[in-house]
């Protein structure tokens, strides 16, 4: 069964994360980043920028998954992922009110792309944080033409 194309559009309800500096260190170990300022006790102690990912990706994929008028279903790949960045890195303490939005959903062949941004703005000043696009492909759920039955000849 194909998405509902009419949730284009639909912002789900925000929620808040706060960025610790025990996260930032396990995501850089994780990665084997050795920037020491992913690492640093100081106030130079900034999240490597792909961190974003632990707090826009799956939170903010949960609410779609919920929504009983999208129809998404679990045959899925995740397509592609970016984010947009405010000026200010993110650093420990921060928190940042997070909105996630079905930006689009197209097709081509058998598959569907939808398109989910999440954007996260910092607590109190309401600047942005950064604003995660990810697409998120669905398996053979695209609506298909009907065939006419006509068959096409070429010369």
């Amino acid at each position: 069964m194909p998405l509902n194309r009419d949730r284009i559009g639909t912002e789900y309800p925000s929620y808040t994360y706060e960025v610790s500096r025990e996260k930032i260190r396990e995501y850089a170990a994780a990665l084997g980043e050795t920037d020491p300022r992913y690492f640093s006790d100081g106030d130079d102690c900034v999240a490597p920028p792909t961190f974003a990912a632990c707090f826009t990706i799956i939170k903010g994929g949960q609410a779609m998954f919920t929504d009983a008028g999208l129809g998404a279903h679990p045959a899925l790949v995740h397509g592609a992922q970016s984010f947009e960045f405010g000026d200010e890195p993110l650093r420990p303490g921060d928190v940042v009110e997070c909105t996630p939005r079905i930006a689009d959903i197209t097709s081509k062949g058998r598959n569907e792309f939808l398109t989910l941004e999440v954007d996260c703005r910092r607590q109190g000043s309401g600047d942005r944080a950064v604003l995660s696009r990810g697409t998120i492909v669905f398996l053979g759920s695209a609506p298909q033409r009907e065939s006419t039955g006509d068959a096409e000849v070429s010369a």
